[in-house]
C-alpha cells in the first residue's frame, strides 16, 4: 500500500498492520521459548560449576580462618592467582513489615534519632496536572495538551 486515499484504505492499512503485528508476535515468541530452553539448559550446566565454586570457596575460606592471626596486620593476602582477606562488615536488619517499620520510626523520632530516617521527596505528577495555569508559570512549570494518535489493529480479526 502506497497511498491512503479514503476510510476504506485506512481499514485495509489496519487489517495489514494486525497481521504485521501477529507475523511480529509469532516470531518474538518462538525467540522467547528458545531463549527459555536455552536458559533452561544454561541452568543445568551451570548448577554442578556453581556447586564446585561454593566448596572451594568454603575450604579457602575454613583455612584462612585457621591462620586468621595471619591477618592482624594486613587484612588481605596476595597470591599468584588472586588474593584472600577479611574484612569488617557492618549491617543492620531493618524489619519489612509495614507496621514494625511504623513502630521503629515512631521509635526513632521518640529518641530523637531523626537523622536517622530518610525522606524521598519528589513532584506528584497527577496533583500537578490539577493546578491551575497561574500556579504553574509561578512554580515555573507548564501544562502541555497534546492530542496524540494511536493505531490500534485488531490482531483477533487476522487470524480469524
Amino acid at each position: 500500500m502506497q497511498e491512503i486515499k479514503n476510510w476504506d484504505d485506512v481499514d485495509a492499512a489496519l487489517k495489514q498492520l494486525a497481521s504485521l503485528e501477529v507475523k511480529r508476535n509469532e516470531v518474538e515468541g518462538e525467540l522467547n521459548e528458545k531463549l527459555n530452553a536455552l536458559k533452561e539448559e544454561a541452568k543445568k550446566q551451570v548448577a554442578p560449576i556453581l556447586e564446585q565454586i561454593k566448596h572451594l570457596t568454603k575450604l579457602v575460606e575454613l583455612f584462612a580462618a585457621s591462620k586468621k592471626d595471619e591477618f592482624a596486620k594486613k587484612r588481605t593476602k596476595e597470591l599468584t592467582f588472586g588474593k584472600v582477606g577479611f574484612r569488617l562488615v557492618t549491617s543492620v536488619s531493618v524489619p519489612r513489615d509495614k507496621a514494625k517499620v511504623e513502630a521503629l520510626l515512631k521509635s526513632l523520632k521518640a529518641y530523637g534519632l531523626s537523622d536517622c530516617i530518610t525522606f524521598v521527596e519528589k513532584p506528584d505528577k497527577e496533583k500537578l496536572k490539577e493546578l491551575d495555569d497561574t500556579t504553574l508559570v509561578k512554580l515555573g512549570l507548564e501544562k502541555k495538551v497534546k492530542d496524540s494518535f494511536r493505531v490500534e489493529p485488531y490482531l483477533e480479526k487476522v487470524k480469524e
